[in-house]
């Protein structure tokens, strides 16, 4: 302490001033020091906890909160088009940069925080902890988990960018990495996994390694704060795999629905291409490839689970003109992938599997016209020309067969059967409303020659997708079949189960065996899909119900009917410059077989006369003609109804009585 004896002394020091002659004290400043420094080091997780994801409720006091443009009002921003109020607002606020309803490769992540870190509160990590968001696999688990995926999934749900994905999975120890994106991954993935792996990663089934893996990602989707939209919209998709029971309303509609509505809020329904406005070709092509995968990868899952649910499309080919992909915009990011992590984690002939994807945009983008043609609610019945014009597109993307070929993989043989049993579906789709629903399907004007060459081709496409259930099986991969595969089996099965009714019993129990064969697959996937077991039982049913009536009526026939002889078809119309050539289902023409005799099953009448199959109601289950209708599907309330009144497989859990008050 130092006197100053030209300042007043301070209270305590007055006496001690007098003593010491009026000298009086002087506080000195305290020393600085510098600050404290944590000694864990940076990017290590506390407490389990990424760095990315703590906590940050100290920090948010001193944060200064910039105000930030509106999203709506920014030359970055996807505004819509010419039917919305803003256009011409926009063009009066931003002469400079007029905007014609088209993409700005900066619309992906203007508006957007993906640079941000992600901020949690402690009550939203707690959840997180509780769910497991935070919980690593173990490292041999996950590895299995991304080999899977790129083997069995992406392939034909290319959403990701590879070599982003395994630079930050294999370099940054997942401490970078959007875990939203991660769990998804691992939830699609977790359909293929080996058993032993199941059981490495702890679960007792594959079911319950897929509910844990959802309920992790949907946590990060509940309260995520910063995943820019093209993150939102591949973690989503990945999602669409997910499905547990009628109750719960988060299936795959329900994730394909949010995918659409936020590529088209950033605008990826249009080409970026077209757009006028001054963006660099660079910035176009630096996300070109992606936002071209994710937006066709919306119309697939917008295509299939409109014919599962028997619900509307939610994309309509009038409103997007986005081209149709090419084999760079899938290959092209697997350039860059690390030898090392191409060596560990991808799958053999690349370019075989892309071609095979683009095959399957083809084919779901002509089977939307055929839903739309034959299902629609309003609008005129389509005439034969329609019918052969969608024939002609079939044909045309049809994919030339691998499976046969020696010196292919047997990922490469697998995914070619799921391709050419995709494209048998459409096909059938497109002719089975006149094999079920005959004769009151028939166009006006068309000839009984033209009827028998529709229902010749409907039984041939039914047939041949029998003919690739059986090489599946000689791969030994029922249980690599992808969800989608599902949906595509009915249209066939409902075919082989219409001609259980023939009259004749020879061709009757031909169905039957063919039948039989598709129940055998679905039976094996029940202990992978919930949807599986569902079919399974529904078929079964009505089966027995065939039996049951045959009984009395003949073998396998609900009726006793006069059959006429057997007919051969005419050969199809083959297109343009191409002559018609009869070979086998794995040739690239597709294959015609002798006509089973037209059993001419009447029209579905249930008491309100002819039904068009937009207007079916609810299905009755002990009513096999409302199965056959080519527009049956089932409901969630119709779902739920037909398990809690049928015995269940053991491997489906059992579904005991309280089944629904216990998930």
């Amino acid at each position: 302490m130092q006197r100053n004896p030209d300042r007043p002394p301070c209270t305590n020091c007055q006496n001690e001033a007098v003593i010491n002659k009026g000298v009086v004290c002087e506080i000195l400043p305290r020393k600085k020091h510098r600050p404290r420094v944590s000694r864990r080091k940076d990017g290590e997780p506390r407490n389990g906890i990424p760095s990315a994801y703590q906590s940050g409720a100290a920090e948010s006091t001193s944060v200064e909160v910039e105000e930030e443009p509106l999203p709506d009002d920014s030359a970055h921003t996807y505004i819509g088009d010419n039917r919305g109020p803003r256009q011409s607002v926009y063009d009066l606020c931003h002469p400079r940069v007029p905007q014609e309803a088209h993409t700005s490769p900066n619309a992906l992540t203007a508006g957007n925080i993906s640079n941000r870190r992600t901020v949690f509160q402690p009550h939203e990590l707690e959840y997180i902890s509780q769910q497991g968001g935070f919980s690593w696999l173990p490292r041999n688990v996950s590895d299995a988990l991304v080999r899977c995926y790129f083997a069995h999934v992406h392939f034909f749900l290319p959403v990701l960018e590879p070599s982003k994905f395994l630079d930050a999975y294999t370099t940054k120890e997942n401490q970078d990495m959007n875990l939203l994106l991660l769990w998804s991954v691992f939830l699609a993935a977790t359909n293929f996994v080996e058993a032993d792996v199941l059981q490495q990663a702890g679960f007792s089934s594959r079911k319950a390694m897929k509910r844990a893996m959802y309920k992790r990602a949907k946590c990060f989707y509940d309260i995520d704060h910063s995943s820019d939209t093209l993150t939102l919209i591949q973690s989503v998709l990945l999602l669409s795999y997910w499905y547990s029971d009628a109750q719960e309303h988060t299936g795959a509609s329900y994730w394909i629905g949010i995918a659409i509505t936020l590529a088209q809020s950033i605008g990826l329904h249009r080409d970026p291409n077209t757009q006028s406005r001054n963006i660099s070709h660079s910035q176009v092509e630096g996300k070109r490839h992606l936002t071209c995968r994710l937006w066709w990868t919306c119309v697939i899952r917008d295509r299939w689970v409109s014919l599962a649910k028997g619900r509307p499309m939610r994309i309509h080919d009038e409103d997007h003109d986005v081209k149709l992909p090419v084999m760079s915009d899938i290959l092209n990011e697997f350039h860059t992938v690390s030898p090392e992590a191409q060596r560990q984690f991808l799958p053999p002939d690349l370019d075989k599997l892309a071609d095979i994807w683009i095959s399957l945009v083809k084919i779901s983008d002509t089977l939307g016209r055929i839903l739309r043609m034959h299902y629609r609610l309003k609008g005129p019945k389509p005439g034969v020309n329609d019918i052969d014009s969608l024939f002609h597109e079939l044909y045309a993307c049809q994919p030339p067969p691998l499976s046969a070929l020696l010196d292919t993989s047997d990922i490469v043989r697998l995914h070619d059967c799921h391709i050419q049993i995709f494209h048998q579906a459409a096909l059938t789709v497109l002719y089975r409303p006149y094999v079920l629903n005959a004769p009151a399907s028939f166009p006006e004007n068309s000839s009984s020659a033209w009827q028998k060459m529709v229902q010749g081709r409907a039984r041939a496409a039914a047939s041949t997708t029998n003919a690739f259930l059986e090489r599946i099986i000689e791969l030994d991969a029922v249980k690599k079949i992808k969800p989608m595969f599902i949906t595509s089996l009915i249209p066939a099965m409902q075919i082989h189960l219409f001609d259980c009714k023939a009259g004749n019993a020879l061709q009757a129990n031909l169905g039957q065996n063919k039948l039989q064969l598709c129940m055998l697959i679905l039976d094996n996937l029940r202990d992978t899909y919930w949807s599986a077991g569902v079919m399974f039982r529904l078929f079964d049913r009505a089966q027995k119900i065939l039996l049951s009536q045959g009984n009395d009526s003949g073998p396998l026939a609900s009726r006793n009917l006069d059959s006429p002889s057997m007919a051969t078809p005419a050969p199809p119309p083959a297109p343009v410059g191409q002559d018609h050539v009869n070979t086998s289902p794995t040739d690239r023409v597709i294959p015609q077989f002798d006509h089973f005799p037209s059993h001419g099953a009447p029209p579905i009448s249930l008491g309100g006369g002819m039904l068009h199959p937009n207007t079916m109601p609810g299905p009755d289950f002990n009513a096999v003609e409302q199965i056959l209708s080519p527009g049956f599907y089932l409901s969630d309330v119709d779902t739920q109804s037909l398990l809690m009144n049928y015995s269940a497989h053991p491997a489906d859990g059992g579904f005991p009585a309280n089944y629904y008050d216990i998930q």
